[in-house]
């Protein structure tokens, strides 16, 4: 299976990247940080690769908000079977700091309930949308950089 993957990704590149990254940042748990460190490492522009890996991931996102916005609180929490413990800390950190929680959606298991309940809550879907897009570009820039820095000092 994980030579089929591999295949699938080696074969699309960029789409697969991106289409990976769209997956990661909805409620499927894939690490596309490290496909991306896979594809650095298989040769792919470094530039171009984090584009795709963020466009991805902030449709993903978007798909997470439009879920909470389009659908009832109670019905998105039982179906994504969201504990009431964690749904009420991000009601009241999106409370606390409205649209700007979605900056910080690219974190692993939060970053999901966080767009979802501002989809509940009725943010502004511009302003989410751009901080949003902003966390996870800065994301994978770090990570893109981190990995092109370790392998310069690997080829050193």
């Amino acid at each position: 299976m994980a030579e089929l993957i591999i295949e699938f990704l080696k074969d699309y590149g960029y789409l697969g990247m991106g289409i990976m990254a769209f997956l990661a940042g909805t409620v499927v748990p894939i690490a596309s940080e490290v496909l991306l460190i896979f594809f650095l490492g298989a040769g792919l522009n470094a530039v171009a690769l984090t584009l795709c890996a963020t466009l991805g991931n902030v449709l993903g996102g978007i798909t997470c908000f439009m879920t909470g916005y389009l659908a009832k609180k109670e019905w998105v929490q039982s179906f994504f079977k969201i504990p009431d413990r964690r749904m009420r800390r991000a009601d009241r950190l999106i409370g606390r700091y409205g649209y700007w929680t979605a900056f910080f959606s690219f974190v692993p298991a939060i970053g999901e309930v966080v767009l979802i309940v501002l989809g509940i809550m009725r943010a502004s879907r511009g302003k989410v949308f751009v901080v949003m897009a902003l966390g996870k570009l800065l994301r994978y820039t770090l990570i893109t950089a981190s990995a092109i820095g370790v392998a310069g000092l690997m080829t050193s």
